[in-house]
């Protein structure tokens, strides 16, 4: 037992020093054109020695740690809560959503651009999520060509603004509807299929979007996409 976990120990410290070095130890230092590797200095190297030993020992001795811990009397006593009420708990939700919904609202106004930038693309990437778990989770398909309909939605409505001068308000639902087309397109043929049949269509229309965007230059710009 002791050997294992001398064994267990060393493990997770040699572990501890090759993700620490390389990410604190190495520093890249630009000079014009080329950038140099250079090394850490003597600080830094005797912190990640010091969270290596550390990480040894506590592996080492972590029965002896854990078990101490779990016999330190917790400070609060231990009470029988009583459940809440169904319409406390109601109105308690519906005072939390108002919140966050005033608190959103009003919220870009005080932030810089960058910050309300990063929360759109943070929503979106939520959006996608979400509707990723219905195909996936609810329906059980294996869509592996769900970005397309993302891709498809999100051209769109880049290139009505860029070329056609189109505001944000009309664009944003032409996308949107162009995108849910495409999807009924490929839908009809497609949903009769099940399992790896399905995830390899879908994955070659995801990969023919991909391709048509990338490739499409003088158009959608390409790799370097629609400059705004």
């Amino acid at each position: 037992m002791a050997a294992n976990n001398f064994r267990h120990a060393l493990f997770c410290a040699i572990i501890t020093l090759i993700i620490s070095y390389p990410i604190i130890g190495f520093n890249l230092e630009a000079q014009g054109i080329s950038v140099t590797l250079t090394g850490a200095d003597t600080s830094t190297v005797i912190l990640v020695l010091l969270a290596a030993v550390i990480v040894f020992l506590f592996q080492l001795f972590r029965d002896q740690i854990m078990g101490g811990l779990k016999s330190i009397p917790s400070p609060l006593p231990k009470t029988q809560k009583e459940p809440m009420a169904e319409n406390k708990r109601a109105k308690i939700e519906s005072w939390v959503l108002t919140g966050i919904v005033v608190l959103a609202l009003f919220w870009p106004f005080f932030v810089s651009r960058g910050a309300v930038d990063l929360a759109t693309l943070v929503l979106i990437y939520v959006m996608l999520a979400l509707g990723l778990n219905v195909v996936v989770g609810l329906a059980g398909l294996l869509d592996l060509g769900y970005v397309a309909f993302y891709a498809v939605g999100a051209y769109t409505f880049a290139l009505l603004s860029q070329y056609a001068g189109i505001s944000f308000w009309m664009a944003l639902p032409i996308g949107a509807c162009l995108a849910a087309l495409f999807g009924l397109v490929l839908g009809f043929p497609v949903l009769r299929l099940r399992g790896d049949y399905l995830a390899i269509v879908t994955l070659g229309f995801g990969e023919i979007i991909r391709i048509l965007l990338n490739n499409w230059t003088a158009v959608t710009g390409g790799p370097n996409g629609i400059g705004g």
